[in-house]
């Protein structure tokens, strides 16, 4: 299913079971579609089935995957081809169907394009070790996946490792952190924040190394 995903959508990142606390996705691509003059990423989620379970619930639970992702797809394991009326339930509810059998895969109904929640889109590339650059805003490796290192291609707060490691820089909001403090979002202990920012290798080197 992975390698299909990577071939059939033109994926450069493809991940299976992984997700948030929230739950797991089968499997994850991540495609480029920005063209020439963006750097714009659409997340894919696939929910797999062996095709005994009840279509209408494994659609609800294919569909709930759009707060991750762009688009979602159930892939179901069946000799017989979907019914008219699975086709129009799936279409009804608008996720993408595809189809496995004798191990080979098939894109049955392609599935719609939505607007996942900011904040869990991109918490989900950046479990897959992509993070979204401050100044171009185009997603780039921030990490190693095999090595487990989420952060291995990114300097911390240090501009002259960044530019002779030829890394990405990472930093801190402390602005944004004190205003949910004071919200009562989330709870500012001492000098720490969660706030993560990033600019990719490109940036360090094109308008932070040069000024």
């Amino acid at each position: 299913m992975a390698k299909w995903t990577k071939k059939q959508f033109h994926c450069f990142n493809v991940e299976i079971n992984t997700g948030l606390i929230h739950s797991r996705i089968d499997v994850v691509g991540i495609r480029d579609i920005g063209g020439d003059l963006s750097g714009d990423v659409e997340t894919i989620s696939i929910e797999v089935k062996r095709g005994s379970e009840r279509f209408a619930t494994a659609c609800g639970q294919a569909l709930g995957y759009k707060v991750y992702a762009n688009r979602v797809y159930l892939a179901a394991v069946r000799e017989k081809l979907f019914t008219d009326e699975e086709i129009r339930i799936a279409s009804h509810l608008g996720i993408g169907l595809i189809q496995i059998r004798k191990n080979k895969c098939r894109e049955v109904l392609t599935s719609p394009f939505y607007v996942p929640m900011s904040s869990l889109n991109l918490r989900l590339l950046e479990k897959l070790r992509l993070g979204r650059c401050q100044f171009c805003s185009s997603f780039f490796q921030i990490g190693h996946m095999r090595s487990g290192q989420r952060y291995s291609n990114l300097s911390r707060e240090n501009l002259e490792k960044a530019i002779k490691e030829k890394k990405g820089l990472m930093f801190w909001n402390y602005e944004v952190a004190k205003r949910k403090d004071r919200l009562g979002l989330r709870s500012l202990k001492s000098s720490d924040t969660y706030e993560r920012r990033f600019v990719c290798p490109e940036c360090v080197e094109v308008f932070i190394a040069h000024t």
